[in-house]
């Protein structure tokens, strides 16, 4: 009976939804973190009957009988979360678009939005996971102070004789298409066909960073619960979708006795 697989469909489809959920709920204290929604779309109908009549007449509607759903992409919603004040000299948050460029060791190029970096022995700066942040920032050991301007303009601040000294340029970049980037976790992304090469940002782009800030993950508790609350009542719906279909099934096998 076609109902046992549209209904499958369907329940496989909201499994896919309040798994997509927990990740959300399970990360909404991960600094950077994006929130993802699942899409869905209908699958292929048969048709049952056509539109056409006799003489000359035809009926008002086709006759179709659908297949189930699918589970089409997983959108991430990249709006900005809450950003939180640590005091930490080195915490930087992106206000807006952009990513930071990170690099692994094998020298390819990575992309997040968590801002909480570090030194590491040979005075770079480096993100939690250890990786070099772009493009390669050393920090002396003997400034006094470092400091951050909204347009990624790393300085060292010494004492009055030697004053302050430019290290470099945090790197931002965007990509014409953010659902395209592929999540690799570790508050990680990579650039794919589908995202298009990394766009260097400036400060005519409107980039605005803030220094002593990190941000925090844009997941609405309440939210996804609404959610989750949905995609639970959808499942079991779609489980008594089946148990009918077995029924009728049943029924029609008596039947024949």
């Amino acid at each position: 009976m076609k109902a046992l697989f549209t209904a499958a469909t369907g329940m496989t489809a909201q499994q896919h939804q309040i798994d997509t959920i927990a990740n959300n709920l399970a990360n909404v204290s991960t600094n950077g973190f994006k929130k993802s929604r699942v899409a869905f779309e209908d699958l292929v109908y048969q048709s049952r009957r056509t539109g056409e009549m006799s003489n000359d007449t035809q009926r008002p509607a086709q006759l179709e009988v659908g297949s189930g759903v699918r589970v089409m992409a997983t959108n991430r919603d990249y709006t900005a979360g809450n950003l939180t004040h640590t005091g930490n000299s080195l915490d930087v948050a992106i206000g807006g678009r952009g990513f930071f460029t990170v690099e692994t060791p094998e020298g390819e190029e990575r992309y997040t939005r968590n801002g909480v970096f570090n030194v590491n022995m040979d005075g770079e700066l480096v993100n939690q996971a250890g990786l070099r942040v772009s493009p390669g920032i050393e920090i002396p050991s003997d400034a006094l102070e470092v400091k951050v301007a909204e347009d990624g303009t790393v300085k060292a601040i010494y004492d009055v004789s030697r004053g302050e000294v430019t290290l470099g340029t945090l790197e931002i970049v965007d990509f014409g298409n953010t659902n395209g980037l592929r999540a690799l976790g570790g508050n990680l992304y990579m650039a794919t066909p589908e995202s298009g090469e990394p766009i260097t940002m400036d400060a005519e782009d409107g980039i605005t960073l803030k220094q002593g800030f990190v941000e925090g993950s844009n997941v609405d508790v309440a939210e996804e619960l609404v959610s989750m609350i949905v995609a639970q009542r959808s499942f079991e719906l779609t489980s008594k979708v089946v148990e009918a279909a077995d029924e009728t099934m049943q029924t029609v096998n008596n039947l024949k006795r």
